[in-house]
């Protein structure tokens, strides 16, 4: 089998030089923490990674799609969807993609005094669960905002913000029940209605794909009645809904990253570009190439995310 490191199509890399991570132990607003490399893995076919003596960081890899698995001191773990890990600095590992299933992931590689204290707290595969508070696009969106940043100029500012928004996701990962309340309250995740249970679902999963069948599942309800509940609410159908949402976030994306339009399209789950462009310019009426050089901003009419 082809092993692969890195190279694949959408991917996003940065390494930071040795200087600058230096730099950023040595600064007292920064050294208990420090980011040395992150990126973004989709549908990484034949990734594998073997290190005899392991790395001179600690690692989180966290899969958002797809499958993976990792070995540590002997043992091997599967690595399923909205499942993360941490390995721990200068200890032999390895770890690689699903053959029938690939992995998308996001991985940072970090050093500084808290590493240690962080793996300790966070060892073995722990999960992400989809609820009503989940916020699981949340913290991919900020994986991609901090992955703007280090792709910007290097700056003593840019260095400072990256490695103290690193802190900030790095708590996502720590106290998941914190992160959730901090956005949604107990009292309203207990009186959200379907609709808005239906909806966040669906931004949950926006880079996945969701058929009505999968949405009826995941609620108990037969496709039918699903879609009449659905479409009584909002008046959209739910897969229209959902493909609008994809959208909505690629606008985002064109507009607040480099991102190539085919990576765009992946990311989101189509896997034809020329067929993401066409849904695209028929939701927006611009291609996604002349919406990004112009100055519209489209306003989709959906139900703002709850």
């Amino acid at each position: 089998m082809i092993k692969i490191k890195h190279g694949f199509t959408g991917q996003r890399l940065v390494v930071y030089p040795f200087f600058v991570v230096e730099e950023a132990l040595n600064n007292p607003l920064t050294s208990d923490l420090v980011v040395h490399s992150m990126g973004y893995f989709p549908k990484a076919e034949n990734h594998f990674i073997s290190r005899e003596s392991g790395c001179g960081e600690h690692i989180l890899i966290y899969c958002t799609k797809g499958e993976g698995w990792f070995i540590l001191n002997g043992e091997k773990h599967v690595v399923p969807e909205n499942h993360f890990f941490v390995l721990p600095a200068e200890t032999p590992h390895q770890y690689g993609s699903s053959k029938d299933n690939p992995w998308f992931i996001y991985w940072v590689h970090f050093k500084g005094k808290k590493s240690e204290a962080i793996y300790e707290k966070l060892h073995g595969v722990l999960p992400i669960g989809i609820d009503g508070n989940s916020r699981i696009n949340d913290r991919i969106s900020y994986f991609d905002e901090l992955l703007n940043v280090m792709e910007s100029e290097i700056t003593e500012s840019t260095i400072i913000y990256v490695n103290l928004g690193f802190n900030h996701l790095i708590s996502t990962f720590l106290y998941v029940p914190i992160y959730r309340l901090a956005k949604y309250s107990n009292t309203k995740a207990e009186k959200t209605f379907f609709i808005s249970l239906a909806t966040h679902y669906m931004y949950e999963n926006i880079e996945n794909k969701l058929t009505l069948k999968d949405l009826a599942t995941y609620f108990g309800y037969s496709e039918s009645y699903f879609y009449r509940l659905f479409f009584k609410e909002i008046q959209y159908a739910p897969v229209e809904y959902f493909n609008q949402l994809k959208i909505q976030r690629a606008c985002q994306l064109l507009k607040s990253t480099n991102m190539k339009i085919s990576q765009i399209a992946l990311k989101l789950a189509f896997d034809d570009p020329y067929y993401f462009s066409r849904i695209f310019k028929k939701t927006v009426g611009l291609s996604p190439k002349a919406y990004r050089q112009s100055d519209y901003e489209w306003n989709s009419k959906l139900l703002p995310i709850k």
